[in-house]
């Protein structure tokens, strides 16, 4: 899965360090909530597979991760077995290794109330994240062309008992868009940006075309969290897109997200390398979260979100244009 040209501009955010911390690695407390649903950590094995058996395979390894590390996990669309159930069995492994874990189910947008219930029935699911996939679509020869989507996120957000996430792909949401989401009826966002996997360059790829004018289309993962937390304060948001380490982590949790997503990296560690290598990489992030915590003299994720940022020319640039500078600064 190949990512973009683009950064997640990661790089472009920067703390100030805290020589005399008074703080413990001990004291450093990292559980959080999302969407109601309480989290021993800021970590989320996002959308990534299923309906093959090879992706059962990967499902079963990625669902061993969560349940050594605690973590959330989502799976990825549930279509192909709303529409084949004998494929099921390669998402239902999930609930069946990770008995008592936090689950999220995975539909389209363009999904019904009752598609969304079995999606949610088959996994026994704690939450489901919506995914919006315009771009996606629009670079698959086979894909949808029509997108009034609003209607069936209201129904959804109305009907099913779950809390509803709305995310992206690997684009960025806006905070016009995450505002218009919200009234809606969801519960909180992924923002998916990109500067991590491309689904334009995958589905590109797919026909044998590995290049192509849209290849860097989208919001940085940062420059979508600015926007999207800056005009949405409150919004309930999971950052994704190029999170690539803890440090990437500490930046969108800075940033006031809840949650971070995580999905390339652990796939390439569980298949190459299997659930151990899954568990390391986990560990290791969040190690270094803490680490960066201390660094900074935050000793919980609350305090982090007070911490000053400096931003680098691009990013304070795009705030500039947004009308957002002022509003970050003074934070």
């Amino acid at each position: 899965m190949p990512d973009g040209p683009s950064s997640a501009c990661f790089e472009d955010i920067r703390f100030e360090p805290e020589a005399l911390p008074d703080l413990s690695l001990e004291d450093i407390d990292i559980s959080t909530s999302f969407c109601g649903l309480t989290m021993k950590a800021p970590l989320l094995i996002n959308a990534l597979t299923g309906g093959t058996r090879q992706s059962a395979y990967i499902n079963a390894r990625l669902a061993q991760v969560a349940k050594q590390t605690g973590l959330g996990l989502a799976v990825g669309s549930q279509r192909i077995a709303l529409d084949d159930p004998s494929v099921a069995y390669s998402f239902k492994i999930v609930r069946s290794i990770y008995p008592k874990g936090t689950i999220f189910a995975n539909i389209g947008a363009g999904s019904n109330v009752h598609e969304a219930c079995r999606a949610v029935e088959m996994l026994a699911a704690q939450g489901l994240q919506v995914h919006l996939n315009v771009a996606q679509e629009m670079a698959m020869a086979e894909g949808d062309r029509s997108f009034y989507w609003s209607e069936h996120i209201a129904d959804i957000a109305q009907k099913i008992p779950v809390p509803i996430v709305a995310k992206e792909v690997g684009f960025g949401l806006t905070g016009a868009t995450v505002k218009r989401l919200l009234k809606l009826g969801v519960a909180g966002v992924d923002v998916g940006g990109s500067g991590g996997t491309n689904f334009i360059l995958v589905e590109h790829s797919r026909r044998g075309r590995h290049r192509s004018p849209l290849g860097d289309w989208g919001l940085p993962t940062v420059w979508s969290l600015l926007d999207v937390l800056g005009t949405n304060p409150n919004a309930e948001v999971c950052a994704s897109g190029g999170i690539r380490n803890g440090l990437d982590m500490a930046k969108a949790l800075a940033l006031g997200a809840r949650v971070c997503g995580v999905a390339k990296p652990l796939l390439q560690a569980v298949t190459k390398r299997g659930v151990k290598a899954g568990v390391t990489f986990v560990q290791r992030c969040l190690d270094e979260l803490r680490t960066v915590m201390v660094l900074v003299g935050a000793k919980d994720l609350p305090s982090l979100r007070q911490k000053p940022i400096l931003f680098g020319r691009e990013t304070f640039a795009y705030l500039r244009q947004r009308g957002l500078a002022d509003l970050w600064i003074r934070r």
